[in-house]
């Protein structure tokens, strides 16, 4: 080898020692093969070196995400290495927002407009769109003249303004799921190279494992924040009002606590509740989609048994919400549970007192007074007493429970008497007032019509125990004149109170036997049913046509049944004062069965 060839070979390799440009090797003068061999191995070179970069830096990102806890300071590390890596004058992240269902620009490096750095786009828009929707790569040398692919004016003017001609965009997924797109861009037309686009790919693989993790990080942390604030609220003695404000305050959007009926119990939020109600579907949760919201209706279990559901509205919802809202809805069971059994022992406690007042008052009435002071009733004050019953007797529970928890709110006592639900209230407003006001709260905690008896006592456990039979049998009146679901008084039954406050009972029977008694005995009997007649003959004013209609009969047959009253009751029981006599006696005789 010739002097002169060490000498081009020895430059040669200092160059590529140096790093030296392609016009320094083509400038040395050396024969063109040498020149050749070197820019190859040059390339080469470069090639490692950027392979190199490369790996540093998915390295450095793997890096972050392990230290990192800011998912911000993690998608701006990325974006910033790949403008780095991949020699463009622009890098910019878009995410999915869940929230407006579209996407918008959350990172940015070499960006200098502030209308890119706060552009959004829709979904299926333009090239950004075209990735997301495809979930594929996707670049062009020359963005403003690229017919692949649909343009919108404000797109082009956002990218036109920013002078971005070369773009290269790359999906952020994990699974199926596509967060955004993850873009490199430059001012002038330019290729990328598929190491390029690879390259791109592992930083967006990264940006969307951090999108991951943080979202899992906040799922984590935001179900430990509602387990924390409801345990407080719970233990607090917060109830279901702070459930819900505080369940609402966590998770946003709307939160209502309903019962078992589906009755609104306590709710917190803008938003109205949803008509009709949404109910649960077995034992889990359930999420639809309302007019402009969405909602979760969530079952509250506890001992077997549901006590009502959880139901949040709010304009979107995720699985965290989900997941969120069952949690809550464990820790309102428990909330229930507690209330319930703590009610249940108060309650037995003022039943029993209920019993020892209505039952026997006089064996110690003392210490009978003492144990009513002790639950807030003063037997030296006036009082109110109702009594309350429903057709339905599977609802009995439920009527006894509801007045426990009215009763308690007025500082007074219920339990179940006699067959009826019985409640004591502190003198205020008169008897029929707060009979029809119990007959509503009743009948909304029942579900059913709930009627109501009521009458005033004076004090002591005497005016107590008279004023109860009253109630009593003002209730009974109402049952037997067919007015379930009303409340009244003694004083507002007519004739008929005015009967059970000046006549005993036992004068009464007499009363009905001297003047229906032969009827009634015959009904008895036969099995007919001509009482019924003869009470739906005289709510039709003698009309027979109506009455036979009433009765699902012929006329004939009713025709039948009228000459047979009057060969028992004799021919004058439908005229003047002696058909009032005989109403009056079938309706008394109701109240009395």
């Amino acid at each position: 080898m010739s002097d002169k060839t060490d000498q081009h070979t020895e430059a040669l390799l200092r160059l590529l020692r140096e790093g030296a440009d392609e016009d320094a090797f083509l400038g040395l003068g050396a024969p063109a093969p040498q020149v050749e061999d070197a820019l190859e191995v040059r390339a080469r070179l470069v090639a490692q070196s950027r392979r190199e970069a490369a790996l540093a830096a998915l390295y450095e990102t793997a890096g972050d995400l392990a230290s990192l806890h800011d998912l911000e300071e993690v998608l701006q590390a990325i974006v910033r290495r790949a403008r780095t890596l991949i020699g463009t004058d622009v890098a910019y992240l878009l995410l999915y927002d869940p929230e407006r269902g579209d996407t918008y620009v959350r990172v940015t490096d070499g960006i200098h407009t502030e209308a890119f750095k706060n552009g959004r786009l829709a979904v299926g828009a333009c090239l950004a769109g075209l990735i997301a929707e495809t979930a594929r790569p996707y670049h062009t040398a020359d963005y403003p003249n690229d017919a692949r692919f649909a343009h919108s004016d404000y797109v082009d003017g956002v990218i036109g303004a920013e002078g971005l001609v070369a773009i290269q965009g790359v999906p952020l997924k994990s699974g199926d799921q596509v967060y955004g797109v993850l873009f490199a861009a430059n001012r002038r037309v330019r290729p990328f190279a598929p190491e390029e686009v690879d390259l791109l790919i592992s930083l967006a693989n990264h940006a969307a494992l951090a999108i991951e993790n943080a979202t899992l990080f906040e799922e984590v942390q935001r179900a430990a924040t509602v387990h924390q604030r409801l345990t407080a609220v719970a233990l607090e003695g917060g109830g279901t009002a702070g459930l819900a404000g505080t369940l609402a305050e966590v998770l946003g959007g709307s939160v209502f606590v309903l019962d078992a009926h589906g009755r609104r119990v306590a709710a917190a939020g803008e938003a109205p509740l949803p008509d009709p109600v949404p109910r649960c579907k077995g034992n889990g949760s359930r999420r639809l989609a309302l007019d402009d919201d969405a909602a979760c209706v969530t079952p509250i279990v506890g001992g077997g048994e549901q006590f009502g559901t959880l139901l949040l509205v709010r304009h979107r919802l995720d699985a965290s919400d989900v997941q969120a809202l069952e949690r809550a809805a464990q820790i309102a069971a428990l909330m229930l549970l507690s209330e319930r059994t703590v009610a249940q022992a108060e309650q037995r406690l003022r039943g029993e007192i209920l019993d020892d007042l209505l039952g026997a008052p006089h064996r110690d009435p003392e210490g009978l007074r003492r144990r009513a002071a002790l639950v807030g009733l003063d037997l030296d004050r006036g009082h109110v007493v109702l009594a309350a019953r429903c057709r339905d007797g599977d609802r009995r529970r439920q009527v006894t429970d509801a007045a426990g928890r009215y009763a308690l709110r007025l500082g007074g006592l219920a339990g179940e008497y006699g067959g009826n639900t019985v409640v004591v209230l502190p003198g205020g407003p008169g008897a029929g007032e707060a009979a029809r006001a119990l007959t509503a709260a009743l009948t909304q905690g029942a579900g059913r019509p709930v009627t109501v008896g009521g009458e005033s006592a004076g004090p002591g456990a005497a005016a107590l125990v008279e004023a109860h039979r009253d109630a009593a049998r003002c209730l009974d009146v109402l049952f037997a004149l067919d007015r379930d679901g009303e409340g009244a008084c003694r004083d507002e039954l007519g004739i008929y109170g005015l009967l059970l406050s000046h006549a005993g009972r036992a004068e009464l029977n007499r009363f009905v036997e001297r003047t229906v008694g032969p009827l009634l005995a015959h009904d008895e009997a036969r099995g007919s049913e001509l009482a019924r007649t003869v009470l739906t003959y005289f709510g039709c004013d003698g009309s027979l046509a109506r009455t036979a209609g009433a009765l699902y009969v012929h006329v004939n047959t009713l025709y039948q049944r009228i000459d047979k009253v009057g060969a028992l009751l004799g021919a004058d029981w439908r005229h003047g004062d002696r058909a009032l006599q005989v109403h009056l006696a079938l309706k008394l005789h109701l109240t009395g069965s």
